[in-house]
């Protein structure tokens, strides 16, 4: 109640202040009320608040906590969310998977041909655990690749697959050398003026004093022969890294033969 009064008289004393030094200049009365609107000032400082006011105040104060919590609130929760999709984004967790799923996975895995590209893979197992470049890693297996193809895994069924290839290469390059071995033998020991009659199928060209021809095969590489002037052949498997840019590896060497035989009965043999 007091409180009240003399916020009344406070108001007061400022529109006389106001009077006396705007309207009615009175220095005398404008000093008093100064003096007076401070002590009066400072009186209301010191009085206790109304319960009302204290209300007031605790409620504001209340409501200015509450704001700063749920501000501090707000950021914690900002940056641990922040936090979390920064650990998430620089380790994302393994897929769980059961039993089932895991035997299906390696079930589809054994199927995939070797030479498969990377989105292959991905596209028949989908996105794996790791990525590691060169390397896949699908649960507790890893596919190997060279030049973004499948070239092995750890895998039982695919490397099965590996050591197969491996067999069939080795068997075919081993074919390749009995064939090219025959193919050079037969280029070596045929007749000087026959292989000068078809210039079709074979070249000849004459290079430091030797005779050089070459014939390539339907199914394998060029055949260089080379005739020396003491009468010796050598046939080479074309190599243009190999010596004098054209010889390889030495597949047939034996006496030249320049003609034909007759046989006693008049036949070409």
């Amino acid at each position: 109640m007091l409180n009240n009064i003399l916020s009344i008289i406070w108001i007061a004393l400022i529109i006389c202040i106001f009077c006396f030094w705007k309207k009615k200049s009175n220095k005398k009365y404008l000093k008093v009320s100064i003096i007076i609107f401070i002590a009066i000032t400072l009186l209301i400082g010191l009085l206790p608040q109304s319960s009302s006011t204290k209300e007031a105040t605790k409620t504001a104060e209340a409501t200015s906590v509450s704001s700063s919590s749920q501000v501090t609130s707000s950021s914690s929760s900002k940056h641990s969310s922040s936090t979390s999709r920064s650990s998430h984004k620089d380790k994302s967790p393994e897929p769980k998977r059961n039993k089932i799923q895991k035997w299906w996975l390696k079930r589809k895995a054994g199927k995939l041909e070797l030479g498969a590209s990377k989105a292959q893979v991905e596209k028949e197992l989908g996105k794996p655990d790791q990525d590691n470049g060169q390397m896949l890693l699908y649960d507790n297996f890893n596919l190997h690749f060279e030049n973004n193809k499948l070239v092995g895994g750890d895998l039982p069924a695919i490397q099965k697959k590996v050591d197969k290839k491996i067999t069939k290469e080795k068997q075919e390059r081993k074919e390749e050398q009995t064939r090219l071995a025959s193919y050079a033998q037969a280029f070596g020991r045929k007749p000087v003026d026959t292989i000068q009659s078809m210039p079709s199928v074979y070249t000849s060209d004459h290079v430091e004093g030797n005779m050089v021809y070459t014939w390539r095969p339907d199914d394998s590489p060029m055949l260089v022969r080379v005739d020396s002037p003491n009468n010796f052949t050598t046939v080479y498997k074309y190599d243009k890294n190999g010596e004098h840019h054209a010889l390889g590896t030495t597949l047939y060497q034996g006496r030249t033969i320049y003609q034909k035989q007759s046989n006693n009965n008049g036949y070409d043999y």
